[in-house]
């Protein structure tokens, strides 16, 4: 990018700051000015409605103070003593007509005379449908105060006349006896009508802030802030405002303006031309003045509409002017940036076309330009270098005298070259063939053919790469006759590692043997111990046998066949006897492969106890632990009875040799995390040395004396446990002695499905 468009951008972003700037300050100082006329207009406005408010609030006192004494002069006036005293038709007739006389005299509302019951016994409407004559208003609080010899004041929503109206009541006297009271009640309505065309809005609040008058019906009966429970009950109860329900002014917003001013924001009911109702927000200035003749007070509302579009419609002339100044200064200053940019434009495609000129002249891929006939148009000096030759003579000739393709990418010129119109679609919008640049008749030179599209303005043109793949064909070579000599290499890697596994086979079945082999010597080797205790047991029955049979001959010498019977069914449970004790020692003799399946803890103790019982017997060791052992292991029953047995023969060996006092071993089975069942044997022996840990599990290593045991036991206990999947260890019980720990995997029914038969 030249210099000078980089200090122009520049200049161009400190004059749009410059701009955007002035233009916030301007809009600041809008707001600051308006904001001030504001005030000024409304300190203005709050001078005004003060008098306003005090000619309000006088209007309405007075309006309403000149009926009070109304009722003391009807209380002494005797036609109204007469009627009520006497109550003669006759009078009664008069004073009703007297009294209408009087109220459209004084403009009251109406006027009406109750005995001391609160029947209203004359009325000024006694014409009228909705008459007072014969309703009792024993209830309004103005009747009993009056009854009680005082003066009455109220204010309340007739019942009968369903009109709003403050109510004066007097006592009515005959022979210093109260005998009645005198009512006017004043109608609010005429004073409200000379307020309908005032540029304001009023409220007159009575002692709990509900607006009893107001130039607005809408905001009758509603509470100006918030009432308690209470509250509301009390008004209810008095029957005040009849059936209508006290809610609260839709005030909206409010803020202080001055000492007891403030301005308020309400939410209007407003009716479009279509009838649809609809809501508006208007703002007021809102003055207040109490009326302490009545206890009421009256809210002067003033309209701030008008102030308030004057204030926007000034602040959107100022703030338009402002933007329409912003938008002169852009459009002018965007002008200026858009002439700058053309004689940019202008200078940059000069420096793009000499730049472009000297690429194509020093690139070092050969750049060729056909037309749409795939003829050359021109070609960079790159081709001359890559052919060794000049090519003048090649302009406006075909491809193919420059450019032979592949045997394996004919099918694909072809189909270029011969399609309709030239189009290329092989690939998208460019193809890649590789060939030959053809140097002379005898020399070649290989290279990557790459032919793009140029969608030029009036026509159709393309554009042609060459690459040199001279370097890259010798290297294809050289990886091929690589790749070649190591699937060589490999395949003899591979004989040798065939032969070498066949071997290795060889040595684990032969070690396998050897292992089988090893687990049988020590079964002998425990057998061999266990032939002493064989011939005892072997012999006591085979003595009692001989005993049984010569005893039954000379009973049946004697002719005792029933004695005969009783000695031949000893020698029959003697023979199933022997015999069970020989079975024993069969299937631990016997040869086998581990076979993993469910078996009983409980099943493998009682098989390896069945052949120690005599040696354990023989040696004087008592035996406790496993009773009714519910645990199940995953396991080879034959196998882990050998285990239990080497590690009984080993504990009774030591024990024998220590001629221990104390001669027990305690068996005991329990579960333990992770699904596995551990088998503990603790014997009461010696125990074992620090350095014997070391080589306990060794082949051929043995603590006993000489000549004893092969030192076999405990290494092939090692492994027939760790082919079931389990583990062995040893270490010396705390309170003397060794103690064995086997752990298998416990059998879990869910996790062996279709496992059903369970040994032992």
């Amino acid at each position: 990018m030249p210099q000078s468009f980089k200090q122009f951008s520049s200049s161009n972003k400190r004059t749009v700051w410059l701009y955007v700037v002035v233009a916030f300050v301007c809009l600041i100082a809008v707001w600051r000015v308006s904001e001030a006329y504001r005030q000024q207009q409304l300190t203005s406005l709050k001078r005004n409605s003060e008098i306003q408010l005090n000619q309000l609030a006088n209007v309405l006192e007075s309006a309403i103070a000149k009926y009070q004494h109304m009722p003391i002069l009807l209380a002494a006036n005797d036609r109204v003593r007469r009627a009520l005293y006497r109550g003669i038709p006759t009078d009664i007739n008069l004073l009703n007509r007297e009294l209408a006389q009087i109220n459209h005299i004084t403009e009251s509302s109406d006027i009406y005379i109750m005995n001391v019951d609160g029947l209203t016994v004359a009325a000024s409407n006694y014409e009228e449908e909705a008459t007072f004559v014969g309703r009792n208003f024993s209830f309004r609080p103005y009747f009993q105060e009056a009854i009680q010899g005082k003066e009455g004041r109220y204010y309340a929503l007739g019942t009968t006349s369903n009109r709003r109206g403050y109510f004066f009541s007097y006592p009515v006297y005959f022979n210093q006896n109260i005998v009645g009271v005198a009512v006017v009640k004043v109608d609010l309505r005429q004073f409200e009508k000379r307020f309908d065309t005032q540029s304001y809005e009023f409220l007159l609040l009575d002692p709990d802030n509900v607006v009893f008058s107001s130039s607005n019906s809408d905001w009758l009966y509603k509470v100006m802030g918030e009432l308690s429970h209470e509250e509301l009950t009390r008004i209810a109860d008095s029957r005040r405002y009849k059936d209508r329900m006290i809610e609260t002014l839709p005030i909206i917003n409010s803020e202080p303006f001055n000492q007891g001013v403030s301005i308020v924001e309400l939410l209007q009911e407003t009716k479009r031309e279509s009838g649809r109702e609809s809501f508006e927000r208007r703002s007021y200035l809102k003055m207040s003045q109490p009326i302490q003749l009545f206890g009421f007070k009256v809210v002067l509302l003033k309209p701030l509409q008008l102030l308030n579009d004057e204030i926007a419609l000034w602040r959107a002339i100022f703030a338009g002017g402002v933007i329409i100044s912003a938008l002169l200064a852009g459009l002018a200053l965007l002008r200026k940036r858009m002439l700058q940019e053309r004689s940019d434009a202008i200078e940059m495609a000069r420096h793009n076309q000499a730049y472009i000129r000297e690429v194509i002249q020093n690139t070092q891929a050969g750049l060729v330009t056909l037309d749409d006939h795939f003829c050359i148009e021109s070609f960079n000096p790159a081709v001359e270098q890559l052919v060794g030759k000049l090519l003048s003579g090649v302009i406006n000739k075909p491809l193919e005298t420059l450019f032979h393709c592949s045997p394996s990418y004919l099918h694909f010129w072809s189909q270029m070259t011969d399609k309709k119109d030239n189009e290329i679609d092989a690939g998208g919008r460019f193809i890649t063939l590789e060939g030959e640049l053809v140097a002379n008749v005898s020399y070649a030179i290989p290279v990557e053919m790459t032919l793009c599209e140029l969608q030029l303005p009036n026509r159709r043109g393309y554009l042609v790469t060459f690459h040199d793949m001279t370097e890259r064909k010798r290297y294809e070579k050289e990886i091929t006759a690589a790749r070649q000599a190591l699937e060589e290499r490999v395949r003899e890697r591979t004989g040798e590692l065939e032969e070498a596994n066949g071997l290795l086979r060889q040595e684990v079945m032969e070690h396998k043997e050897t292992q089988e082999e090893l687990i049988q010597t020590a079964k002998m080797a425990v057998l061999g111990q266990l032939s002493a205790g064989l011939n005892h047991e072997l012999n006591q029955p085979l003595t009692a046998i001989r005993a049984f049979a010569d005893n039954s001959l000379k009973f049946l010498q004697r002719d005792r066949i029933d004695q005969v019977e009783l000695n031949l069914q000893q020698i029959s449970q003697l023979g199933h006897h022997m015999g069970d004790i020989i079975a024993r020692f069969k299937v631990f003799a016997r040869k086998g492969d581990v076979a993993s399946r469910p078996i009983s803890v409980q099943s493998a103790q009682d098989g390896a106890l069945r052949i120690m019982s005599s040696r354990m017997r023989e040696g004087q060791i008592a035996l406790s632990g496993l009773e009714q052992c519910p645990h199940m292991v995953m396991g080879d029953m034959v196998f882990l009875e050998q285990v239990i047995v080497n590690i009984l023969a080993n504990s009774v060996d030591a024990i024998v040799d220590a001629k221990s006092t104390i001669r027990s071993i305690n068996i005991s089975a329990y579960s333990i995390e992770g699904d596995q069942v551990q088998i503990a044997i603790h014997d009461t022996g010696p125990g074992f040395s620090e350095t014997d840990f070391s080589r306990l599990f060794e082949p051929f290593f043995t603590t006993k004396s000489l000549g004893v045991g092969l030192g076999l036991g405990l290494s092939i206990s090692q492994r027939i446990i760790e082919s079931m999947g389990g583990e062995i260890s040893a270490h010396n019980h705390p309170q003397g002695g060794a103690e064995f720990y086997v752990t298998l995997p416990a059998f879990v029914e869910h996790k062996w499905v279709g496992v059903n038969d369970v040994a032992g």
